[in-house]
């Protein structure tokens, strides 16, 4: 859910309840909420002091589903409402507003729903993590009017020595309404200490043994398998087989999307459990049919089993299963067709924008198998002898499991044909976890610390290039391409700088790399490509291959090395290599900034009119540049002038012989769209339709794309 921070008006004198303070948000779940509900901190306690009731604070974020949940279900039944209006000062607050960031660390709120009892002082005397329905709610909270059974006073008695197994019993309880699971462990071991595993049975212990028996592979489950008739006769067999299929499914459950390790589990002790004890109709049989039916490579039975039993899995569990049948393909190639045609069909059965994009994401990953980065399965040493062979070098994704960037590469850059071309084309690839086998020990050869960390070395193992994060697959592509030069890679620019190097190319490049690979932030970057500028001479700044450190520093109208470059940007010209190279800086520096008043600018802004008077100051509206056209487009729109402008196109802007230039001023015409007379719009498409026919080649999707979306 779209977060959208509500207004706390703590600041206003008299008190504000809840529901008329959320409603103007839009929120319908506070409609009907009967709870007056202050909404400051302060004045809560306050009116606890004044009164000497305790406050009942509702600890609420927007974005959180179950605290809208507790709004609708729970704060909006009249009767309880009454009863909490009358034993609490009751208090809610928008906890990721940031005036109310204080409160969440005071009291370590970490999960929503979340309610805090405090003591007229201000001080925890209860918690109660994740909403419930009624009655049950209320006996929660009832506890924060009864000092023996509040979490801090169960905390006392513990402290001071009570370990009676009552006492114990509904300590484990609150323990676990707190979400204070390390000391729950704790107690619940000192409880099953206490009595004979046998009275484990009891009803009044069924919640301690639900919490105990954790997995299939405990002893408490044996225990449950050996008493099952005991357990039922006191529990029921309602109770009891719904933590048994509970307990079945949590085991089955890693299977549903990934067949590896499935040698290990145990598939036919459980059919034969729950078999024997759950009807054929518990949903724990659909997990089963389907681990089993992916561990045996039945791949026509898991697509038939989840058109017909998919409704039993919740969407969001559904969806991931559908999208992990595109790892099937590497062992069953042959059913590609079958599983393009079964998330087709799912894709146009979705109506969620976010399981729409799933399903396409798992579709272009499908198209892509094959096509992408070919990655070799042996060592380390193995991927070395490779390169050395092949006379590449090594690409190595260093990633963890739980890393989920790591997982965005995996599933969606590397399998890109583009991407596979270029990797495949000049590297070894391997993958490595680095933290199993020998992904440790590189982990600390190479010093990785983040994830993903993308390394290229060479053959013999020496460090070339080092990259972290993830990047679209064109920045990914420039990134990686760097790695081929020693004018650009990491190691050996690095080398060049830590020997005392302080040419332009060289900082340029070194602050960038450290940038890329996560060893400096980027105000670390800013304020060291700042420091170099200032440290340098006027001859030293003059400098063709000064023009590098401007395009990727001088990145704002505002920086010193901007306007310096924008005074001497004819001498630049006549120093660059390349006739474009001053050109295409400036207008990295000041094309987003004129562009970003588009498409009403106003002349009398002081910060518009600085820029202005700097490029106007530089000489620049003499020129035939873009940066001067770019001048007359901002003019010309701040008086609305559209005839003048479609003129000043025709005439100026399509004669430029900086076509990159042009095509940029070009695509300006979508900012002014909604503006210009509606019967002007077809002279301006079929100018830019002329200049699509004459663009070069890299410039035609622009024009294309330009066009489709001023339909």
């Amino acid at each position: 859910m779209r977060k959208i921070k509500l207004l706390i008006l703590s600041l206003l004198v008299g008190v504000l309840y809840g529901p008329q303070l959320h409603a103007q948000d839009g929120y319908d779940s506070w409609a009907g909420v009967k709870v007056k509900f202050l909404n400051s901190y302060d004045e809560a306690l306050k009116e606890a002091a004044a009164t000497n009731k305790p406050i009942f604070f509702d600890c609420f974020a927007n974005w959180a589903v179950p605290c809208h949940s507790m709004n609708r279900v729970v704060f909006s039944d009249e009767k309880f409402a009454q009863w909490l209006n009358e034993h609490f000062v009751c208090l809610c607050l928008e906890m990721t507003a940031p005036e109310n960031q204080y409160l969440v660390q005071k009291y370590n709120v970490r999960f929503y729903a979340h309610f805090l009892i405090l003591d007229p002082q201000g001080n925890l005397i209860h918690r109660i993590v994740g909403g419930s329905k009624l009655p049950e709610f209320q006996e929660q909270v009832a506890r924060g009017l009864d000092p023996q059974r509040t979490l801090i006073g169960m905390n006392k008695r513990f402290e001071d020595g009570e370990r009676g197994l009552d006492f114990l019993r509904d300590y484990i309880k609150v323990l676990g309404e707190a979400d204070e699971g390390d000391k729950q462990e704790e107690i619940l071991n000192i409880f099953v200490g206490k009595i004979d595993t046998i009275d484990l049975v009891k009803k009044k212990n069924w919640n301690i043994f639900t919490k105990v028996v954790k997995d299939i592979s405990s002893s408490y489950y044996s225990f449950l398998l050996a008493h099952y008739d005991e357990f039922v006769e006191e529990n029921g067999k309602d109770v009891v087989n719904h933590l048994m299929a509970g307990l079945n499914i949590r085991a089955l459950y890693p299977y549903l999307f990934n067949s590896e390790g499935y040698g290990l589990l145990d598939i036919n002790a459980i059919e034969d459990v729950i078999s024997r004890y759950l009807s054929k109709e518990n949903e724990v049989f659909p997990y089963l049919k389907i681990v089993k039916a992916r561990g045996e490579g039945r791949i026509a039975d898991i697509l038939v089993l989840l058109d017909s039993c998919g409704t039993v899995f919740p969407p969001e569990i559904l969806r991931t299963i559908d999208v992990s049948l595109v790892s099937l393909i590497k062992d069953y190639p042959n059913w590609k067709a079958e599983i393009e045609s079964y998330l087709q069909k799912k894709l146009s059965q979705a109506t969620l924008p976010s399981a729409i994009q799933e399903y396409k994401d798992a579709l272009l990953e499908l198209d892509n198998i094959g096509k992408g980065v070919k990655f070799e399965e042996g060592t380390f040493a193995e991927a070395l002898a490779l390169a050395k062979k092949e006379n590449k070098l090594v690409f190595m994704d260093c990633y963890t499991a739980w890393c989920g960037p790591c997982k965005i590469l995996a599933k969606k850059i590397f399998p890109i044909k583009e991407i596979g071309d270029f990797f495949n084309a000049h590297f070894v690839n391997i993958q490595m976890d680095m933290e199993k086998g020998e992904g440790k020990e590189l982990a600390k050869r190479y010093d990785v610390k983040a994830y993903p960390t993308l390394l290229i070395v060479d053959a013999d193992g020496n460090l070339v290039h080092r990259v972290t994060g993830v990047r679209p697959p064109q920045q990914l592509l420039e990134q990686m391409e760097r790695g081929l030069s020693e004018e650009t890679a990491y190691a050996p620019v690095k080398a060049k700088y830590d020997a005392g190097d302080r040419s332009p190319r060289v900082v340029t490049e070194y602050l960038l790399n450290m940038f890329a690979a996560g060893d400096m932030s980027e105000a670390q970057m800013n304020q060291a490509a700042k420091d170099y500028f200032a440290s340098l001479s006027d001859e030293e700044k003059l400098s063709g291959e000064m023009i590098v450190f401007f395009e990727n520093f001088a990145t704002e109208p505002t920086h010193e090395a901007a306007r310096y470059f924008l005074l001497h940007w004819k001498e630049y010209e006549a120093l660059a290599a390349d006739r474009d190279a001053a050109e295409k800086a400036l207008l990295r520096i000041y094309f987003p900034a004129l562009m970003n008043v588009l498409p009403e600018p106003d002349l009398n802004d002081a910060n518009l009119s600085a820029v202005l008077a700097d490029i106007k100051e530089a000489g620049i509206l003499k020129e035939k540049t873009t940066l001067a056209y770019l001048v007359k487009v901002v003019e010309l729109a701040a008086d609305k002038d559209w005839e003048g402008m479609f003129k000043f196109y025709q005439k100026k802007v399509s004669k430029l012989t900086y076509k990159f230039g042009q095509m940029n001023l070009d695509m300006l015409w979508k900012r002014f769209w909604q503006f210009i007379p509606q019967e002007m719009k077809g002279e301006v498409k079929a100018y830019l339709e002329a200049e699509q026919r004459a663009a070069v080649k890299t410039s035609v999707n622009n024009y294309k794309n330009l066009l489709e979306a001023l339909q």
